[in-house]
């Protein structure tokens, strides 16, 4: 029975392999296909005087993260880790020259990179990188996705962003280093499959107008044999004036199963969260609180639980380019668990120097006092320097 077990889950992990390889040839296909024939009359004549590759970059905007950390643990541990490094390319295609149309095709393939090996002692990201069947792989996607915007409306459909993080979550991501553990959005790996992370095949309309936005999304995955049509949705609100910035997200699983696999989601699965942050010049400080029900996983068990996300930070030389910022991540299931004094909290201290766009060195602290059921201390806190090259 190990045996047929164990090969259904590896028939999972080459069959998502399968489709995200796919989906990435099929997403510069259409790129190729939609620069070529969107197009007036005026427009091809005028391209066949450029190169090929001036038409392709005209609408594809390369980007990247080169993200390194070397962390020491209290104990003596010492270890070289990846910080979720990626680059990709983003697609924006007008189809029409009128402005008032407003009409375009977007996309955007990501990957993410295996720079270093893991290290199972030493964390250091506040982001878990790839997905459960790529885990380990030295190239992985983390985002792929292709849609339509039309004046306040997008719709977009590929493993992309939730709208449970982009609008209800994102406020309190910020720290260049740890965080990321207290309000449920990477429950599991990088949280494609419960669809409060980067979701897998999901499917995401957006509306946005004056500082506000509302977003609905559902996964079609055929998770059980129930074959439901919608397998999890979700939905989240965001509004932006003058500085505040308060979101709320909702994301459920319409179709799980009791004993999930590794690429099936559980059954009951829900997840609520609010935010709020606020920036004014130099001064940020932002929150996140959560409620999350089947959601969390302990070894096999999945349990309910609670959850905060603090951050707060001030940009304290005269250029602006030094920052230092507090924070701490809190997490605790529910008292009916049985799960004892199980829990996950630590604190964030991190100094660091943004010396281009997108680009710092920093050095950066993670002081666990998380336990685990007995009560004994679960994680060592890590000390750790930092580089995030962005391009």
């Amino acid at each position: 029975m190990q045996g047929i077990l164990r090969q259904n889950y590896l028939d999972n992990i080459n069959l998502l392999k399968m489709k995200n390889s796919k989906f990435i040839l099929l997403v510069f296909f259409l790129i190729l296909v939609v620069n070529a024939q969107a197009q007036t009359p005026e427009q091809k004549e005028s391209n066949n005087k450029t190169s090929w590759i001036e038409g392709i970059t005209s609408v594809l905007t390369p980007y990247g993260s080169l993200r390194i950390g070397a962390g020491f643990a209290e104990e003596g541990e010492i270890g070289i880790a990846n910080n979720a490094p990626r680059a990709g390319l983003k697609l924006k295609h007008a189809l029409s020259n009128k402005e008032d149309e407003n009409f375009n095709i977007i996309g955007r393939v990501e990957l993410g990179f295996n720079l270093t090996s893991r290290d199972d002692t030493v964390e250091f990201s506040v982001d878990p990188g790839a997905g459960i069947a790529q885990v380990g792989d030295a190239v992985f996607t983390r985002l792929g996705f292709v849609g339509v915007t039309y004046k306040d409306l997008e719709f977009t459909f590929g493993k992309q962003n939730s709208v449970y993080y982009t609008l209800g979550a994102s406020q309190v991501d910020k720290f260049l280093a740890f965080g990321g553990a207290g309000i449920g959005v990477w429950n599991i790996a990088d949280g494609g499959v419960s669809g409060t992370g980067r979701a897998n095949e999901v499917f995401i309309l957006k509306y946005s107008n004056s500082g506000f936005t509302i977003g609905a999304q559902g996964q079609a995955r055929n998770i059980s044999e129930n074959s439901e049509s919608i397998d999890t949705y979700g939905f989240a609100a965001n509004y932006k004036i003058e500085g505040f910035t308060i979101g709320v997200g909702y994301n459920k699983v319409n179709d799980g199963v009791e004993d999930p696999e590794p690429n099936q989601a559980k059954e009951n699965d829900e997840a609520f969260v609010t935010s709020a942050s606020f920036e004014k010049e130099r001064f940020t400080i932002a929150a996140s609180y959560a409620l999350l029900k089947q959601h969390q996983r302990l070894g096999g068990v999945f349990y309910d639980a609670s959850g905060i996300e603090f951050y707060t930070r001030y940009k304290f030389s005269n250029n602006e380019r030094w920052h230092a910022a507090l924070g701490f991540n809190y997490l605790k299931p529910d008292d009916d668990e049985d799960l004892g004094d199980f829990d996950n909290k630590f604190g964030i201290v991190e100094v660091g120097y943004n010396f281009k766009k997108s680009s710092h060195i920093f050095t950066s602290a993670k002081i666990d006092q998380s336990e685990n059921t007995t009560g004994d201390k679960r994680n060592q806190s890590v000390f750790g320097i930092g580089v995030k090259f962005g391009f």
